[in-house]
């Protein structure tokens, strides 16, 4: 295949480092935004984390057609058939922006209702419903840059992402920076402010990737001849991402009630996870990078009719992925402190923030290895068991472990958090058993 042009190390690394990258901007970006509205408050922070909580259940959506359109346009680019490919990007958008509309209302319409699922204090809603009411309007442009950027994963082309991906950071970032405090001129909107700028950047992010599409000078193209709505095609792509969806649906629920239980704990709790979880983002990028070269390889050398390939790709980006993060596991464990006052000067957020980014970092080996084994068995179109170890690493102990340690034992918070640890090692020893059996190999896609 012509993505093998060397070692399989190299070629997985030639997969990855793109996708880190571009990871990396936009987990930076994300990022400085909570770092300017950490300036304002811990009732500013939660309002962000409840917010981007309630953005995250949109994603189920998006990120079960992604699953979709990169196993097909894998599949088709390593059989060579690359007008295919094209149409399975087509419905993959079309489908997309249809899906997207319904969201979008739901969120621009109940902010509040929304909001109140959670029990915050009144602060919380207030605020957070402006930034809820605004974000949303830019789904279907979130969805169609999204979709675009898996696509050409899937294709082999890392490098267009990163760089649309680029551009569009700087974006958000400027007009952050100019809302959220009222630079140049501008009103300060704070938290809505944020909104705007990420609003705005999936829209201009959209514009660019339509246009490269439709110029055609991508592997993949939108002028390709074949019927707008190819009934077939978008068929192949929800029966391989359905169960994306409803892995992505249960895992949002899920967490969605986890967020609960810390909520209980206060708004100082609420805004210590969203400091930590900055932070989790940023060690998981070289996870997801690995995740999407398996996904590719996996895809590509399935297609190509190379079974042996395709386990020697998904083995190999494990080992990558799990030395990586391990030594940025062991970084964050060492600075969780000057991690966590980089974010805000609150001594009990930050205390709490500590312990956070310390219990995280004992799991990340597990969170790396659940990470590129889930990548691998979707390139090879097997979305099932990522959905199965899902269901039942959050609603079988995820929930009820937090519950018990959490609101019946002393652990308190300690043991809400530290659920997620145990339940992502239980996660990872059944995903690593089903990759060991092989029968991923003989799926069709």
């Amino acid at each position: 295949m012509q993505l093998f042009r060397g070692s399989l190390r190299r070629t997985i690394f030639h997969l990855a480092w793109p996708v880190i990258l571009a990871n990396f901007l936009q987990t930076f970006t994300t990022t400085v935004d909570v770092l300017m509205v950490g300036r304002l408050g811990p009732v500013a922070v939660a309002s962000l984390a409840l917010g981007s909580q309630l953005l995250f259940l949109a994603f189920s959506t998006m990120l079960a057609l992604s699953a979709g359109t990169v196993a097909v346009v894998a599949r088709h680019i390593g059989s060579q058939e690359t007008q295919k490919a094209s149409q399975a990007l087509k419905g993959s958008l079309i489908l997309g922006i249809i899906l997207s509309i319904p969201l979008t209302l739901v969120g621009v319409a109940f902010p509040e209702q929304m909001l109140r699922i959670f029990r915050p204090e009144e602060a919380v809603v207030q605020i957070g419903a402006s930034y809820i009411g605004t974000v949303f309007l830019g789904i279907p442009f979130l969805f169609t840059s999204f979709l675009s950027a898996a696509a050409l994963r899937g294709a082999g082309d890392m490098k267009t992402p990163l760089y649309v991906g680029g551009l569009v950071n700087l974006v958000n970032f400027t007009i952050n920076y100019t809302l959220i405090f009222g630079n140049f001129g501008f009103p300060a909107l704070g938290v809505q402010g944020a909104a705007v700028g990420t609003a705005t950047s999936y829209g201009i992010g959209s514009v660019l990737y339509l246009t490269l599409f439709l110029r055609g000078r991508r592997t993949l193209s939108l002028r390709v001849p074949g019927p707008l709505w190819d009934g077939e095609m978008i068929r192949r792509v929800l029966r391989v991402g359905y169960p994306a969806a409803l892995e992505q649906l249960l895992l949002q629920i899920g967490f969605t009630v986890w967020i609960l239980f810390i909520v209980g704990f206060g708004t100082a709790a609420l805004a210590a996870h969203q400091i930590g979880a900055r932070i989790q983002f940023l060690i998981f990028l070289p996870g997801l990078g690995f995740a999407m070269a398996a996904t590719t390889l996996v895809g590509q050398s399935l297609g190509a009719k190379d079974p042996h390939q395709a386990e020697k790709s998904g083995w190999e980006s494990v080992k990558l992925a799990v030395l990586t993060m391990g030594a940025l596991a062991l970084i964050t464990f060492t600075f969780a402190e000057q991690l966590a006052r980089f974010f805000i000067d609150d001594r009990e957020v930050v205390a709490l923030a500590v312990t956070w980014i310390r219990l995280y970092s004992v799991g990340i080996p597990a969170f790396a290895l659940y990470f590129t084994v889930s990548g691998a068995l979707r390139g090879a179109g097997d979305t099932r068991w990522p959905l199965y170890t899902s269901a039942m690493g959050v609603l079988a102990i995820r929930l009820p472990l937090s519950y018990i340690l959490g609101y019946v034992t002393p652990l308190a918070l300690l043991g809400v958090w530290g659920s997620m640890v145990l339940e992502y090692y239980i996660r990872a020893a059944v995903i690593l058993a089903r990759y060991r059996t092989g029968a991923w190999k003989t799926i069709t896609v």
